[in-house]
């Protein structure tokens, strides 16, 4: 299976990556690690995610720092649609990307 970030996936990470620039320079690369550790597994554990209100996206939390990873799946590819800390901008299922959009 090959793992896909969004566009508003890759907004996410810049976004946080210059947030996390004024507070702690370094700290970005320690957090997108765990985030990476976090999403790696789906590559052959699609299911490991929880489920959510909507039937076709699951999430995975990022135990460490707390980030929200919802993904879909389509094909032999899963699409990571958000990396969200909930304590910073929570988000609602209608935010998310139809899987129509995906492809």
């Amino acid at each position: 299976m090959r793992i896909r970030f969004t566009s508003q996936a890759m907004r996410d990470l810049d976004d946080l990556k210059e947030w996390l620039r004024l507070k702690n320079p370094a700290g970005f690369r320690s957090v997108a690690s765990q985030i990476s550790k976090t999403i790696r597994p789906l590559a052959k554990h699609q299911a490991i995610g929880r489920k959510t209100v909507r039937e076709d996206i699951r999430e995975l939390v990022e135990p460490r720092y707390g980030f929200i990873i919802p993904y879909t799946v389509i094909n032999d590819t899963i699409f990571i649609l958000r990396i969200y800390s909930a304590k910073r901008y929570p988000l609602a299922p209608a935010d998310l990307p139809d899987n129509g959009n995906l492809k």
